[in-house]
């Protein structure tokens, strides 16, 4: 169902000059703190909680604003997807025809090609064979013996395609690509195999450095968050 796009209006821009004047001395004022005595490391929390306080003041303005635009391009998204996603669906279920089409005609093809090297196999096979006969009666049976060997081990010649099994449209571009998938992952070579870092995660998490797991470097990081507003 369509929705209008009049149910939706553009949200007030915030007052960014006046927020600005309230921020920037804010900020510059962090920048110009040097901490060298325990005094300035006492004072600057104060300065955090001033920090936090107009984080929060930043939201409780600008929150309406974004949420309003993202409403609104959820809305846009949701009124082009209305038409643009029946089709796209249209014309993938249409190349999956096409494929199928061509994947058939691909395999007939292939089966008249192994057809006709099967018939030049055995032609050649037959011809090896009757020369070994002639060469039989004329007791060169050693030679004779070459030539029935090489009779039954005759190779399936290779054919090479005359056409493509459908024809080609300008604009269709046929991709292929290899794709795989795990059956025995014992049998799968060491040197394909990665570590898998969410469980390395999860033991250093739980052990620190005393984590038993060789080739990687442990260390530790530190940070300080404000409990009002949180690590931003």
């Amino acid at each position: 169902m369509t929705t209008a796009l009049a149910e939706f209006k553009l949200p007030k821009i915030p007052d960014q000059k006046k927020l600005s004047s309230q921020i920037a001395p804010l900020v510059d004022q962090s920048k110009s703190l040097v901490i060298t005595t325990e005094d300035h490391f006492v004072a600057s929390w104060a300065l955090i909680e001033r920090h936090d306080h107009a984080i929060k003041r930043v939201g409780e303005i600008f929150d309406p604003f974004v949420s309003g635009l993202h409403n609104l391009h959820k809305m846009a998204v949701g009124l082009r997807d209305q038409f643009l996603k029946p089709i796209v669906i249209s014309k993938q279920e249409l190349l999956a025809k096409r494929s199928v089409y061509r994947r058939e005609q691909e395999r007939i093809a292939a089966e008249t090609r192994k057809k006709a090297a099967e018939l030049l196999q055995k032609e050649a096979a037959k011809e090896l064979t009757r020369e070994a006969k002639k060469l039989e009666k004329r007791g060169d049976t050693e030679a004779a013996g070459v030539l029935f060997d090489q009779a039954k081990s005759v190779p399936l010649p290779a054919i090479a395609p005359s056409a493509p099994a459908t024809p080609k449209q300008s604009g269709s571009v046929i991709t292929k690509r290899w794709k795989w998938r795990i059956v025995n992952p014992d049998e799968v070579q060491r040197e394909y195999c990665d570590p898998t870092p969410s469980k390395i995660t999860k033991v250093v998490t739980a052990l620190g450095d005393k984590a038993p797991i060789k080739g990687i470097e442990i260390w530790q990081e530190e940070s300080e968050i404000s409990r009002k507003v949180g690590a931003q």
